[in-house]
């Protein structure tokens, strides 16, 4: 099934269509890498090795309990301001194992920065304050000075910490004796300051509302606003290299601003980014926290022409999944077919990303291609012999909103959402060709055995279609499963149909012009998306509730043994082995062991990204 009823733009890809490698690298334990970049969010804090900034490699993630809001890269070290939790500190000697060593509870921490032996933390409604971190496993709170209203950024530049306040704007804090923090001066400019950046004698500071503002902090006690420029959007972080700010202003994108003379300051780029929410400048390079597509790497070696060359995410919401060999096969929505290779399935790992159309909601594998139901362009088939590096074959149009696809012999059988049933004759992948057709209504799923395909037709729920001949499919029967049939699996005599409001429904096959209902299991919440069976289990993707199993040995009496929350909105399963594989909608792919179907674990869990912070070395 594979059209999901909530969505989150989340992903894993790469820009401009280059291809993705996440292979490890050899870091060795112990050894500081100048190419690290570290990013935070919602899903914890995440490592990346790019020494060539087009293909960034994806080193590790560290699961954090709050969504982190801002980190800061120092030596062996990630100082992370994780939100409830306060400050955490990770070593990062071995970026593949990252690991925590020290907290301190700050209250709700915004951001930190780091200089010498103590970490600055603003933390909302408590403002400003000062940890001894010269044993990070042990941080010691020595100094706090509380500003009126919410502190939002810092940054420390000599003896001054310069405070972005949501309600105050700049407030300059001496902080030349950490342990008794005294303001000096205070600036006005405008409202929800989010951040702040310190250079020569200027402070440039972020707003939601202003854009960027330039102060004057040549003397820290008479602060004076010198420019302004509106960057249009919601200004959430800075960078300032040479003469030039790199704002990071939410929808907008990536703004690039003339800084040369702060009293006429000018716009001379802008590059989409999504969401963007943090921004750290290296060499010619901007790495971009985005909200939308994770890490965005942006080539700033002509700050006038600014490149989008990589990013790492995944883009959209995973739907369908089907596993051949040692890999999954992803359909990600807008972000197209991702390839993970879960030849180990505890260290499954993005290899590929492939996107030529609108929407994919679902993919079947044969031999060596992958066949992707597409919104948009139909049946699109992809040469995935090298699964690291697909291409598309061919396409062909089904009709608008094809949902699901089912491959048999030398045909593709698509459902597709307005016309139904669609028989595509692929025996020449090159030129693949619709030969016969048959209106079903609503199709969501197709599942084909023998002579028969069996469709899952939304509000008019099961039905079957004898195609013995392709050019001239003929239905047989059909049973109103009493809601909205979105999935089905073909075992032995039955038709296991997951119907989003009427559960599990189990339908006696034997003779398709008298179809009969033999079982039922009810879902509380009247979320079934997809099914599939195996050994005397029904494996369910439910969309509330994760995976639900149950036990349909005998399909008069189905009776739940187990479920197991994926944590996102599960729309489609596979099973291969003692792994089922889910397509968790804006978590990603979770892969779980049933080799005892009562008791499933986690193994993976493939976290679609979404960044608020960056920094590196």
């Amino acid at each position: 099934m594979k059209r999901p009823r909530m969505f989150l733009l989340l992903g894993l890809s790469l820009l401009l269509g280059s291809s993705l490698s996440l292979a490890q690298i050899p870091i060795s334990p112990n050894e500081e890498s100048e190419n690290i970049i570290v990013a935070v969010g919602l899903e914890g804090l995440d490592i990346f090795e790019v020494s060539d900034p087009t293909d960034p490699v994806h080193l590790s993630h560290l699961n954090l309990e709050d969504g982190a809001r801002d980190v800061y890269l120092k030596d062996n070290y990630a100082y992370v301001a994780d939100g409830i939790n306060g400050l955490v500190i990770v070593d990062m000697s071995n970026p593949i194992e990252p690991k925590v060593v020290g907290d301190y509870f700050t209250g709700w921490a915004r951001d930190v920065y780091i200089k010498d032996n103590y970490a600055y933390v603003v933390v909302g409604d408590n403002g400003l304050v000062i940890l001894d971190i010269s044993d990070p496993t042990g941080p010691k709170e020595v100094g706090h000075y509380n500003i009126s209203g919410f502190s939002n950024g810092v940054y420390v530049e000599g003896n001054y910490a310069y405070v972005a306040d949501l309600n105050e704007g700049l407030v300059i804090v001496d902080v030349s004796n950490p342990t008794k923090p005294r303001e000096v001066g205070r600036c006005s400019t405008g409202m929800l300051s989010n951040n702040v950046y310190v250079k020569d004698n200027y402070a440039y500071v972020v707003t939601d509302v202003d854009g960027l503002t330039i102060v004057d902090v040549s003397n820290p006690r008479d602060p004076k606003e010198v420019g302004n420029y509106d960057t249009a959007g919601r200004a959430k972080d800075i960078y300032v290299k040479h003469n030039y700010a790199y704002v990071a202003d939410d929808r907008n994108g990536l703004v690039i601003v003339d800084v040369s003379n702060p009293a006429e300051t000018k716009k001379v780029a802008q590059c989409s980014t999504g969401g963007a929410e943090g921004v750290y400048i290296k060499d010619n390079y901007a790495y971009v926290a985005s909200q939308s597509y994770g890490l965005v790497i942006v080539d700033i070696s002509n700050p006038r022409i600014p490149k989008g060359v990589a990013r790492y995410d995944t883009a959209d919401t995973a739907v369908g999944v089907y596993v051949k060999d040692n890999y999954a096969y992803v359909a990600d929505r807008s972000n197209g077919l991702v390839v993970i290779d879960v030849s180990v399935p505890t260290r499954a790992k993005g290899v590929s990303y492939f996107h030529n159309g609108m929407f994919s909601n679902d993919v079947y594998v044969k031999d060596n291609y992958a066949y992707v139901a597409d919104e948009s362009k139909g049946l699109v088939i992809v040469d995935v012999s090298n699964p690291t590096k697909p291409r598309e074959v061919s396409h062909c149009y089904t009709g608008m909103f094809s949902n699901d696809v089912y491959v048999k012999d030398n045909y593709a059988y698509v459902a597709d959402m307005r016309n139904g049933l669609v028989i595509v004759d692929v025996s020449d992948l090159k030129e693949p060709k619709v030969l016969g057709h048959y209106f079903t209504g609503w199709a969501e799923d197709v599942y084909v055995k023998d002579n028969y395909a069996y469709v899952a037709g939304g509000v008019y729920g099961l039905m079957i279609v004898n195609i013995s001949n392709p050019r001239i499919p003929k239905e047989l029967g059909r049973y109103d499963t009493a809601g909205v049939a979105l999935g089905v699996y073909i075992k032995d005599n039955y038709a296991y149909v997951a119907d989003q409001i009427n559960g599990l429904v189990i339908v006696d096959v034997s003779n398709p012009n008298d179809l009969e209902v033999v079982g039922h299991y009810n879902l509380a919440k009247n979320t079934a998306e997809d099914v599939y069976i195996e050994e005397g289990y029904a494996y369910i993707a439910d969309t509330r509730n994760g995976l639900i199993i149950v036990n349909v040995s005998d399909p008069t009496d189905p009776q739940k043994v187990a479920t197991f929350d994926t944590a996102g909105i599960a729309a489609g399963v596979y099973k291969k082995d003692n792994y089922v594989y889910i397509a968790d909608g804006d978590n990603g792919l979770v892969i779980i062991d049933i080799s005892d179907p009562e008791n499933p674990t986690l193994v993976a869990d493939m976290l679609w990204l979404t960044f608020y912070g960056i920094s590196g070395n």
